[in-house]
Order: C-alpha cells, then sequence, then structure tokens
C-alpha cells in the first residue's frame, strides 16, 4: 500500500519526536534491542528465505543459499558484531596495524571465522596522512556523540538484496545515532512485513518506521524537510534525479561543479561496471576452471542484478590461456543454467542486447535467461554503464612484462571503466617474492572501495567489518559509485577502501559455498545462519556435516 502524504508527515513526526531519546539512548538498551532484532531475524529467516526465492523464481533448491547469505545471515553477522563492539569498546591492536601501508586487519577476529573461512583476510587502508593514534582516536562510540544533536535518516532500500536495507539502517542507526525512516524499493516491497517483525524493538519504542511506496512517495519523502540525510543504495541516475532533479548530460557530468535542486545532506551506493583482472601466469588446468567458477558466480548470482556483479573481464593480450579460460568460463555459464530475469526492465534490457550481432548466447535459446559474452570492443558503452544482466564483456590489454600489465591494466580500470565500488584481481602466486611487489601495488593503486585478491570483491559486502562503499572522492554531479559508506562495525573514521585476500585455488574438488556450481548453498548458508544465530555445538556440526554431504 502506498503511504499517502499524511501518513508520511505523520511517520516522521513520531521520529522526530523519539530522536533525542534515541540519542540519549544509553549502551545496555541499545545492546538488547539490537539482541532482540538478532533473535526475531532467527525466528523469521527460514520464511524470509522462502518468500525471496519464491518471488526471484529461483528454478534450483541450491539458489537459496543466496538468498541465505544475502539476507539473514548477513543482517545477523553484522548485527553481532555492532553489539560486541558496543559491549566491549576497546583501543585498536597495535600489532594488527601495518604502519607502511596504513592498513588495519579486520578479518578473521575469531578462532571459528579462521575455521569456516580459512584462506580468507580483510585490512582495511586509510590515507597516508594519517598514524596509527589519529586512527584509533578517530573511531569509538563514545567519542561520536559528544555534541551531537538528534538525526532523522531517510533510507531507500535497494531492490535486489534482501539485507541491503538492514544494513544500510543498522549502520546510520549506530554510527550516526540517528533515527530511521526506511522506504523499500517497489522490486521487493513483500519484505515489508518481514522487516516490520525484524526491527519492532525500534519500531514499536519509535525510533524506526518502515513503509513501502511509489516514486511518487520517494519524492515526497527525499524533497521532505523532516530528514536531516538520506542514503541512497541504487543507481546514480536515481541520485541524479533527487539531487538535481533530472538525469545530467555527459557535459553537465563533466563540469567543475553543479548547482543542486537539494541540498540535503545524501550518502550512497550506486553500482559499478565491475571488472575482473587477470593477470598473467602460468595456470594449471585445474586452476583455470575454479577460476571460471570465480568468475561465473560473480556474474549469475542473485541472476546478475548485483551491483558488483562481474561485468568486464580484463585479459592479458595474446596470453596462452586466454582462449581456455573464455571456453571455460563459457562452460560454467552453460552449466548453471539456473536463472530468472526478476528485474523490472532485465528482459527486455536482453533482447535487444541478442539483437545485436556481437553478442555470443551460451545457453540453450529455450532457457529462461539467455547469457551473453561480447568483446567489450564491440560494445564500448558497456565500459561506461551497467549492463544489469546476465551479459559478459572481455578486454584485452597489450603488456610487455608482469610489471607492464599491471600497470597498464590498473591504469584502464581506473581511468576508463565507470565506477569504483569493487574491482578483483586473480593472480597465482601473490605470495611469492616474485609477485609481492606486483600484489602490493595493485592493493596500493586500484582506486576502489574494495579490493579482492583472489576473489570476488562481493564478499566484502559480507565481511561486517570492512567499509562497503566507493572509493573516496567522487564529485557531486559525477557521482560513479557514490559517496560515503555503510557496514564498518568497529567504527572507523574514514577508510580509503577495504582489502580482501584469499588464497588463488582452494584444495582441489571443492567449490566455495558461495560459488553458484556449489548445490549443497542452500544447506550450508542455512545451517550457518542458524549457527551464527545461536553459536550452539549442534548447529555447529550441522554446519561441518552439510559442507560434506
Amino acid at each position: 500500500m502506498n503511504p499517502s502524504k499524511i501518513d508520511i508527515d505523520r511517520n516522521i513526526s513520531k521520529l522526530r519526536v523519539n530522536s533525542a531519546e534515541f540519542l540519549n539512548l544509553d549502551k545496555a538498551n541499545l545492546i538488547s534491542m539490537l539482541e532482540q532484532t538478532v533473535d526475531n531475524i532467527k525466528t523469521i529467516s527460514y520464511y524470509w528465505v522462502s518468500l525471496s526465492s519464491e518471488k526471484k523464481g529461483h528454478l534450483t533448491k541450491s539458489k537459496e543459499g543466496e538468498e541465505w547469505i544475502g539476507g539473514p545471515f548477513s543482517c545477523i553477522y553484522a548485527l553481532q558484531y555492532f553489539i560486541e563492539y558496543l559491549q566491549n569498546e576497546e583501543d585498536l591492536d597495535k600489532n594488527k596495524f601495518d604502519e607502511s601501508s596504513k592498513s588495519y586487519q579486520v578479518f578473521p577476529t575469531k578462532n571459528i571465522e579462521k575455521l569456516l573461512f580459512p584462506f580468507l583476510k580483510g585490512e582495511i587502508r586509510f590515507g597516508k596522512n594519517l598514524n596509527f593514534e589519529q586512527i584509533n582516536e578517530y573511531r569509538g562510540y563514545a567519542n561520536r556523540f559528544k555534541n551531537n544533536k538528534p538525526k532523522i535518516t531517510l533510507v531507500l532500500g535497494a531492490g535486489n538484496v534482501s539485507s541491503i536495507p538492514v544494513l544500510d539502517a543498522l549502520f546510520h542507526m549506530i554510527a550516526h545515532k540517528s533515527v530511521i525512516y526506511i522506504k523499500l524499493n517497489p522490486v521487493n516491497d513483500y519484505l515489508l512485513p518481514i522487516f516490520l517483525q525484524v526491527f519492532e524493538p525500534f519500531i514499536s519504542r519509535g525510533f524506526m518506521v518502515v513503509t513501502e511506496g511509489d516514486m511518487e512517495a520517494s519524492k515526497y519523502l527525499t524533497e521532505h524537510d523532516g530528514f536531516h540525510q538520506t542514503h541512497l543504495t541504487g543507481s546514480n541516475y536515481t541520485y541524479e534525479n533527487i539531487v538535481y532533479g533530472r538525469t545530467l548530460t555527459d557535459k553537465e557530468r563533466s563540469l567543475k561543479t553543479l548547482p543542486k535542486l537539494n541540498k540535503k545532506p545524501i550518502t550512497t551506493e550506486l553500482g559499478n561496471v565491475t571488472p575482473i583482472i587477470i593477470h598473467p601466469g602460468n595456470w594449471t588446468r585445474s586452476e583455470i576452471r575454479h577460476q571460471a567458477k570465480k568468475i561465473v558466480t560473480a556474474k549469475l548470482n542473485n541472476s546478475g542484478f548485483n551491483c558488483i556483479a562481474a561485468q568486464v573481464i580484463i585479459l592479458p593480450k595474446n596470453w596462452k590461456h586466454s582462449d581456455k579460460l573464455k571456453n571455460e568460463i563459457k562452460l560454467y555459464l552453460k552449466k548453471v543454467g539456473d536463472t530468472t530475469s526478476y528485474y523490472p526492465g532485465a528482459t527486455e534490457n536482453l533482447e535487444e542486447l541478442i539483437q545485436s550481432e556481437n553478442y555470443e548466447q551460451i545457453n540453450n535459446l529455450s532457457c529462461i535467461t539467455p547469457f551473453l559474452v561480447s568483446e567489450l570492443d564491440l560494445e564500448k558503452e558497456y565500459g561506461n554503464k551497467e549492463v544489469w544482466s546476465t551479459a559478459l564483456y572481455f578486454h584485452e590489454i597489450p603488456y610487455t612484462s608482469y610489471e607492464n600489465f599491471c600497470s597498464n591494466a590498473i591504469d584502464y580500470v581506473n581511468n576508463d571503466l565507470w565506477g569504483n565500488l569493487g574491482v578483483s584481481v586473480l593472480i597465482k602466486n601473490h605470495n611469492k617474492m616474485t609477485n609481492q611487489e606486483i600484489l602490493n601495488t595493485y592493493v596500493e593503486e586500484l582506486n576502489y572501495g574494495t579490493v579482492a585478491i583472489n576473489e570476488w570483491s562481493a564478499l566484502g559486502f559480507v565481511i561486517p567489518t570492512l567499509p562497503w562503499g566507493g572509493f573516496p572522492g567522487n564529485k557531486d554531479n559525477d557521482i560513479q559509485s557514490g559517496q560515503g559508506y555503510v557496514h564498518n562495525s568497529m567504527l572507523f573514521e574514514s577508510p580509503q577502501k577495504g582489502i580482501v585476500y584469499s588464497k588463488f585455488k582452494l584444495a582441489p574438488f571443492i567449490d566455495p559455498p558461495w560459488f553458484v556450481t556449489n548445490k549443497r548453498a542452500h544447506r550450508i548458508f542455512k545451517n550457518l545462519t542458524y549457527y551464527q544465530a545461536t553459536k550452539s555445538k549442534i548447529n555447529l556440526i550441522k554446519l561441518i556435516f552439510s559442507t560434506l554431504v
């Protein structure tokens, strides 16, 4: 049901009345409400996942795994990190800080994480002008609100991944001590009864409102004087219409500044032409297959409707494995087969692409969703906008040495592709002396909010301690992947980017549970969610067993 303007005004007034109480809420009270939220998610998680799977039209049971990790699990995981932080607000561990790189290790922090994600590591990079003492000082719950004023934040929810509105709201509640108005996206407003139950501790005390609403409601909300700030997860076109009242021209985006119609503070996460850089090396057949599965996962997870979905595969020109990798990617695209174009406009977009002679359709013509590949040189416009569908592009970079390829690839993705949310680099032997310097160059010089080494950059979304957002410095009138960040459960001030590290290839015959080729994903992530919520030994045993059978 679309809320009336009177309903919206009434809800905002309720938030305004209660915003001072929330600002002065003691930590013990806040922690109790967050713990109840975890319990609520645990109670409703099965229905949450089943409903999301039904609405997206998943064709196989294993696809439910995406809804578990992109829904209840991510929310519970983030909540528990926020709770732990609030309970034990301590100084940073100087042993986890690298002065030379200005980085702080934030994952794993627990032994169970080392067991469940044995090859995964995460760190945050900061600006070169900051030292450890400053980074330690400029964070912390208590330090943020000494002279703060009551605040009301509008959160415009994303339509693709169900955890996004929850995670966005949690960050602004805790990091900014703001009461929250969540307006769900019409694409997934079926989540309304779920979110009403999940956030009941906050809603019942007048600290949060959750509603649905169409474009008219969104316009009224974004122009409303009752909000102090807005957070949007969506498209750059939505952002431009909010701030400037129209979609900007390329000329307007090239201007140094542009007058705003809506001057209210707004933070944003707006997507990306997501690149995966293939660093040249001598890959084995099994390694080629493994990386192909990783790339296909990055493309087809959530049917390609991710702001971090793989779009451009950067290949070394004349690399001896290029054709083999391309063929394996096409093979696994064909094998997966379980994808539906549930997002409005996606089917029409794919039909338009199919008409071009530049695209090769990988799967059978009778499939619900066609999988398409093309050379980016033939479809140049998709270097400047998200394809938002199951199309994948290849682009070759010339090079004369490994170091030269690294430099050329960085220059290309930093300057020629639109957006700066996340990038992946697949590099063999990254821990060996010959490649360590090259790896450091990638990590240091890639201007993206998340840089993933040997993993899909979306893992940065799932790890709560990492920040999630575009690389700092995007202009208001050329917003790219947005401004600001969310998640960041250790409440760092001004992180520059998150780094995810993984092993080039896991043990033979093992597909990580987030791979679209893993047929046990639904059981693994269901059991992981219940284990995360309860920490019971029985659920841990179920989790371990589900990875094997």
